[in-house]
């Protein structure tokens, strides 16, 4: 692959992926303002149903990224025996996960409320709320694994317009359903959960469609798979099992991080809070150069060409370190702005903009750990490489570094935000040395 050819491949699938990610945010913010107008019980109420919707979405992107890792690697050998296994191996276990959610958010919603909320009210709400949002929780996931398939035909655009249909629908059946409007009942927090489950399955409706027009162009085919080998399952567990534990230990994690605000005090918080959008977005727009990577490097591997993956990985690391500076400055220079936005004290604008200082100079080694260590090294299926440098950054790191800074020399909360983001660069450290050890390049289409 020339550079002419890198450079396409990266626009083909980056800018799609990045598109679709800053959808999906904005398709959370537009619930969260519709919602706004109800009272404060429906919005703790939803947003307690959201935490135990991220354990699924959690689980459902590991499951996805073990197929996109298969898939790519599989594409690069041009095994087209093995895409297809990967593909509805992967399906069938994310449905048979899908599903238990579902059961479980039918049967025990309010038990499952009880464990964030003590407030009755609360609570109701957001039982209501999880047990018809659970419904789009099967769209969802042969969405993502349709999504998943795409991305490495490089076709990410059709699951971008898929994703954009969805926000459009979401947003009109939020309206319609939450206010009552003409024929429509006035259904409030039932009315947001409708809104979402419909906009789930409008937008699998649309990927589905589309991708069966563009399969034969693009040389897919599928066909259902019902028996696998044993050493396949291996395989994927192998995959999955450090991904899925790198995943739950990352959210304890940033849980251990607001804990660690909150002892600082409300004012903190609340500036903290407000840099959220701003950190969301600014990894959004690079998180297609991580997807990108974890393609495109492991075709490459799969075709057994390892120099050349090498040489590709590092051009795609410089790339997000480029990017990362200069999103770094925009954030800078752009936090006394954004600020104005909020109607806040302005002792909480000010810390506001010193965190968005911090965090200005601890993006790059965000960028660097969500495209190496989340795209790169992830790529040769060697994901327990990955689980123990994000285990010693988060937890020998960061975590112990964040609570001295908070509990004993009880710094103001951008220096210990600072302070325990310093654990990226660690890091980055680590995932460099193991880039350039090359342990992390595997053939997994070789053996077959």
């Amino acid at each position: 692959m020339d550079n002419k050819e890198f450079y396409q491949s990266i626009k083909k699938v980056a800018i799609p992926i990045t598109i679709q990610c800053l959808l999906q945010s904005a398709l959370s913010l537009i619930d969260q303002i519709m919602i706004g107008h109800l009272g404060s019980a429906s919005i703790a109420g939803v947003g307690l149903a959201g935490k135990f919707s991220t354990l699924f979405s959690v689980t459902m992107n590991a499951i996805v990224a073990v197929a996109g890792i298969l898939i790519a690697q599989y594409k690069g050998s041009k095994n087209k025996e093995g895409i297809n296994t990967s593909f509805f191996t992967n399906l069938y276990f994310s449905l048979a996960v899908a599903i238990l959610f579902i059961l479980l958010s039918f049967a025990f919603p309010t038990q499952i409320m009880g464990f964030y909320s003590k407030d009755p009210a609360t609570i109701e709400k957001a039982a209501i709320y999880l047990r018809i949002m659970a419904v789009g929780f099967v769209p969802q996931t042969i969405t993502l694994m349709f999504s998943a398939l795409l991305r490495n035909m490089e076709a990410a655009k059709f699951a971008t317009i898929a994703g954009g249909v969805s926000v459009v629908s979401n947003t009109l059946f939020n309206y319609l359903f939450i206010y009552g409007v003409g024929i429509f009942p006035e259904m409030g927090v039932e009315g947001a959960a409708l809104a979402t489950s419909l906009a789930r399955c409008i937008e699998l409706v649309i990927i589905f469609v589309l991708f069966y027009r563009m399969k034969d162009k693009k040389g897919i085919q599928l066909r259902f798979v019902f028996r696998f080998e044993i050493s396949f399952i291996k395989k994927i567990g192998c995959i999955l099992v450090p991904i899925l534990l790198c995943e739950f230990l990352w959210s304890l994690g940033e849980n251990i991080y607001a804990v660690l605000y909150g002892h600082i005090g409300t004012e903190a918080c609340a500036a903290m809070t407000l840099t959220y959008p701003i950190q969301g977005l600014a990894m959004g727009a690079l998180s297609g150069i991580s997807s990108a990577a974890g393609i495109i490097v492991g075709e490459s591997l799969g075709a057994g060409k390892p120099d050349k993956a090498y040489q590709e990985a590092k051009k795609l690391v410089k790339i997000s370190v480029i990017g990362a500076i200069i999103i770094g400055i925009v954030v800078s220079a752009i936090s006394g702005y954004y600020v104005k936005l909020y109607n806040v004290s302005d002792d909480t604008k000010q810390v506001t903009v010193y965190i968005l200082f911090a965090y200005s100079l601890v993006l790059c080694g965000k960028v660097i750990n969500m495209v190496l260590g989340g795209g790169v090294l992830r790529s040769g299926g060697q994901t327990k490489y990955i689980m123990y440098i994000d285990l010693i950054g988060t937890w020998l790191i960061g975590v112990p570094l964040g609570y001295i800074a908070a509990y004993v020399f009880k710094l103001p909360i951008y220096y210990v935000y600072f302070i325990l983001s310093l654990e990226e660069y660690v890091r980055v450290l680590l995932g460099a040395y193991l880039f350039k050890s090359r342990r992390w390049m595997k053939n997994l289409a070789e053996a077959e």
